[in-house]
């Protein structure tokens, strides 16, 4: 398969985590072929990455192009507690780009309402 161009390969359209991507590691200096499977290469995205179209994110969840975040059945978990110390989301975490990030701790849920502030809700148990 050396003699055929990427052009020329059949198009993917459905995607599975282990189906492998083709990369060109270097290719100002010395260009080396290498592969990732789609699994890694989505892990390693930094967490403010952007992207946008439509795919499935797990069993009956939805992201689409307009940002919504669906799911039909089941939970979203979000898997870090995260202790915020400052209502200016730059100040917290260093970066920009942070509006509409929520967080969360064992006292509070937060959300970036603004890319310099961010607002909490008190937790209480319930019975």
């Amino acid at each position: 398969m050396a003699d055929r161009k990427i052009t020329e390969f059949v198009e993917m359209t459905i995607f599975a985590g282990e189906d492998l991507l083709n990369f060109i590691d270097d290719p100002d200096g010395t260009p080396v072929n290498k592969k990732a499977s789609l699994d890694t290469f989505l892990a390693s995205l930094p967490s403010n990455t952007n992207i946008s179209g439509t795919f499935s994110v797990g069993a009956n969840t939805l992201l689409s192009d307009s940002g919504e975040l669906r799911v039909n059945t089941g939970r979203v978990i979000l898997a870090n507690n995260t202790t915020v110390s400052s209502n200016n989301a730059t100040t917290q975490f260093g970066v920009t780009g942070m509006e509409g990030a929520v967080f969360w701790d064992s006292n509070y849920i937060y959300v970036a309402v603004s890319n310099t502030q961010i607002k909490r809700v008190a937790l209480e148990v319930f019975s």
